[in-house]
């Protein structure tokens, strides 16, 4: 049982970057009847964890105007420094009583609320300073962490998240099944590939409900 409390574990969703290698804000991309950030943000808030704090930074106020579901929305004014400046922002900003800080990425649509709430369960563990879940022996994101790690990912830099906090840490492991979790949306290949494996998933799953 996680010694942890839901509503002091804060998600943090990182979608600050100007999707330098899409033609277009990967935030923005069209997902079924919505945009990519509303679908992240809709799957944080799904799992019953808080607070929810969104970073942006690149065309923030465009991406302010879609948001039809109401999260903490913080600033990123140096977004261009890469990723680690946006999961420091959102690291400096949380309260005293937060305990653990579980960082979702903006180009994982595959991430469900299922597994939020497994992370976590698994960062309450006593002996847990990270959780993170595998596909096929493979980590992915998101990655939650315990509030002792905090001044470490503070000194993190460059365009990179936390993975290198993950060295010599005791790590408690999610193997989730789904491997669509391992795709992120970085290129418009990956997103043609990610809208045709959401549209198979719709269709298995109509085929099963009309059995």
């Amino acid at each position: 049982m996680s010694s942890i409390k839901n509503n002091n574990i804060a998600i943090l969703i990182m979608a600050a970057g100007g999707s330098s290698r899409l033609d277009s804000p990967k935030q923005l991309l069209k997902w079924g009847n919505n945009y990519l950030i509303n679908h992240i943000v809709h799957t944080a808030l799904s799992a019953g964890i808080g607070p929810i704090s969104l970073v942006l930074g690149s065309r923030a106020n465009e991406i302010q105007d879609i948001l039809m579901e109401k999260v903490i929305v913080l600033i990123n004014p140096v977004w261009q420094n890469g990723m680690s400046s946006s999961i420091k922002a959102g690291i400096a900003s949380l309260d005293n009583d937060v305990e653990a800080a579980l960082i979702m990425l903006v180009d994982q649509p595959f991430v469900s609320d299922v597994l939020l709430r497994l992370l976590a369960e698994k960062i309450g563990e006593k002996e847990v300073e990270i959780a993170a879940p595998r596909v096929a022996g493979q980590q992915c994101n998101p990655v939650a962490f315990r509030r002792s790690l905090f001044p470490e990912i503070m000194k993190i830099s460059g365009d990179r998240g936390a993975k290198a906090m993950f060295k010599g840490r005791r790590v408690g492991w999610v193997d989730w099944p789904d491997e669509r979790l391992a795709l992120d949306i970085d290129s418009r290949e990956d997103y043609r590939l990610a809208l045709r494996l959401k549209e198979d998933q719709s269709s298995a799953s109509s085929g099963l409900a009309s059995r």
